[in-house]
């Protein structure tokens, strides 16, 4: 009884990472398609600069977290696990998620630290001052 139920617990598992794979491949290409030139920067945003460095970001975490991991065959309990692709796998996602929460929280401190509008607002200022002319 006990198996069958983490067989059950397995399938659900698959089946909510499959769905939620499906989802976010269909809402990246239909993001893609819906936007427009016009959409490039959104209230004094680059919104599509920030969504590519983002993306790029993500990718060259998760190749270079995969190609760094460990494939060192570890001991969880009695069993013993040798795969190294999933090992390589597991620790790209755990080092992958650890960069990126690093870069949110240094992100939303620069944001709440106020230095990208002190230096926005001072280049306004430097463009409105009219030159002397002698």
């Amino acid at each position: 009884m006990n198996d069958m139920l983490i067989d059950i617990e397995l399938v659900v598992i698959y089946l909510v990472i499959l769905v939620t794979t499906v989802i976010t491949i269909w809402s990246a290409v239909r993001s893609l398609k819906k936007r427009d030139r016009s959409q490039n920067i959104v209230n004094n945003i680059p919104v599509t600069k920030i969504a590519y460095g983002v993306t790029a970001l993500l990718v060259v975490c998760l190749l270079l977290t995969f190609l760094l991991g460990s494939s060192k065959p570890i001991q969880l309990g009695e069993k013993l696990y040798t795969d190294s692709f999933w090992l390589k796998i597991s620790d790209m996602f755990i080092y992958t998620s650890g960069i990126l929460i690093v870069v949110a929280v240094g992100c939303f401190i620069y944001g709440m630290s106020g230095l990208s509008r002190k230096s926005h607002v001072e280049s306004e200022r430097r463009e409105h001052v009219p030159s002397e002319k002698a």
